[in-house]
C-alpha cells in the first residue's frame, strides 16, 4: 500500500507529462535557430540607418567594405541554416556545408582585417585619432572570431554541444558594429561609461538567451557557456583598458604611420581663403570657418577653434582629426556648394552668411 502510494506521488510531482515534455524538447531544438534569427534583426537595425544613407547619396561605401558586408552576411546567413539543418534531423546536409563554413570563416577573418588597415591607410588619422580605438575594437573582433570559430570547429564531432555554444558566442560577437550604431542611432543610454565598455555591455546582452537556454535545458549553465563568455568578457575587459590608454594611441599611430597616404598641406593666400570664411548650417549643426592671423580654424557648434590645413584651394582638412571639407566655387568665386565628409560619410554644409 505504501509502495504503492509512492508510486502515485512520485507520479503526481511531475506536473508534465511526457508528451508536454517532447513537445518541449522539440522547441529547444529551434534555440538556435532563434538566435540566428535574432541576430539578424540586430543587424538590420543596426545598419538599418546606415544603408538609409547610402541611398541617400550621404553615405560613400567603398568596395572593400561592400566585400567585408557581403562575408559577413554570409556568415549570418550560414548560421542560420546550420542551426536550421541541425534542429531539423538534416545533419548530412549539416556536415556538408562544414567546409563551406571553414573557407567563409577565413574570408570574413581576412576581410575584417583589410577593411580596419585600410581605413587607416586612406584616411590617415593624426595621433589620438578615434580611429585608433576603431582599430582596437576591431582587433577584439578579430581575436575573438579567429580563436572561437577554431575551438568551435575542432569540438564539432567531440563535442557538438560545445561546438554550437561557442559558435553563437562569436556570432554574437561580430555583431558589435551593428550594436555599436544601434546605441549611437538611438541615444542608448551611456551608463556613465566610455567606449568601447558600454557597447560590450549592450553586446553581451546577446549572450544572456544562451544562460537561460541551459537553465531551462539543462538545469545549470553548460561548461563551454561559462568558459566562452568568461574568455569573451576577460577580453572585453583587456580592450577597454588598452582603450583608455595614452600608449595604444602612441604605439598604433607610430606602426601605422608608414603606410598612411600622405597628406601634402598648402599654403592659401588670403585671396584664395577669403571665399570659404563664413558660417554654414549642415547635419553636425552650425560650422563657423573662420581665420586668425594666417592660419584657419573650424568651430563646430560654436565650440573650440581647432585649426585646419590646405590640400587645394577648395579642399581643408581638420588637422586634429578625420574630416575633410570641400568647396565649389563659381566664376565668381563664390561657394555655391560645400561639405563635410568624415569616413565616407557626407554631411551637406550651406553657407547662410560671411566670417565677422
Amino acid at each position: 500500500m505504501d509502495r504503492n502510494a509512492g508510486v502515485l506521488v512520485a507520479g503526481s510531482t511531475s506536473s508534465v507529462s511526457p508528451e508536454k515534455m517532447k513537445s518541449r524538447k522539440a522547441q529547444a531544438k529551434y534555440f538556435f535557430v532563434f538566435m540566428g534569427a535574432l541576430f539578424f534583426v540586430v543587424t538590420f537595425i543596426g545598419f538599418f540607418h546606415s544603408y538609409r544613407t547610402l541611398a541617400s547619396g550621404t553615405l560613400i561605401i567603398h568596395w572593400i567594405t561592400h566585400i567585408h558586408a557581403s562575408a559577413m552576411t554570409g556568415w549570418l546567413v550560414l548560421y542560420f541554416m546550420q542551426a536550421f539543418f541541425a534542429a531539423t534531423g538534416n545533419l548530412k546536409i549539416h556536415r556538408r556545408l562544414g567546409p563551406v563554413s571553414v573557407v567563409l570563416s577565413i574570408i570574413v577573418f581576412v576581410f575584417m582585417g583589410i577593411v580596419s588597415i585600410r581605413s587607416i591607410i586612406v584616411y590617415h588619422p593624426p595621433q589620438g585619432s578615434f580611429a585608433f580605438l576603431n582599430l582596437l575594437i576591431d582587433f577584439f573582433a578579430m581575436l575573438c572570431f579567429g580563436l572561437f570559430v577554431t575551438w568551435g570547429m575542432l569540438l564539432r564531432k567531440k563535442n557538438p554541444a560545445a561546438h554550437k555554444r561557442l559558435l553563437t558566442i562569436v556570432t554574437a560577437m561580430v555583431l558589435l558594429a551593428a550594436v555599436d550604431r544601434s546605441r549611437y542611432t538611438y541615444s542608448l543610454p551611456t551608463l556613465a561609461l566610455d567606449p568601447p565598455a558600454i557597447s560590450f555591455v549592450y553586446l553581451d546582452i546577446l549572450l544572456v538567451p544562451i544562460f537561460v537556454y541551459d537553465l531551462i535545458k539543462l538545469k545549470k549553465i553548460h561548461r563551454y557557456t561559462l568558459l566562452g563568455t568568461a574568455i569573451v568578457i576577460s577580453l572585453q575587459i583587456v580592450t577597454s583598458i588598452i582603450a583608455g590608454s595614452d600608449g595604444w594611441y602612441r604605439w598604433s599611430y607610430k606602426v601605422t604611420a608608414p603606410i598612411m597616404e600622405k597628406v601634402k598641406e598648402i599654403k592659401l593666400t588670403d585671396r584664395q581663403i577669403a571665399p570659404l570664411l563664413g558660417v554654414y548650417e549642415s547635419d553636425l549643426g552650425k560650422l563657423t570657418i573662420g581665420q586668425n592671423s594666417d592660419s584657419i580654424f573650424v568651430q563646430f557648434n560654436d565650440g573650440q577653434k581647432q585649426q585646419l590645413g590646405a590640400v587645394s584651394e577648395s579642399e581643408l582638412f581638420l588637422k586634429d582629426e578625420m574630416f575633410t571639407f570641400h568647396f565649389t566655387l563659381s566664376a565668381q568665386r563664390d561657394v555655391v556648394a560645400a561639405e563635410c565628409r568624415q569616413i565616407g560619410r557626407i554631411y551637406k554644409m550651406k553657407k547662410v552668411r560671411g566670417y565677422r
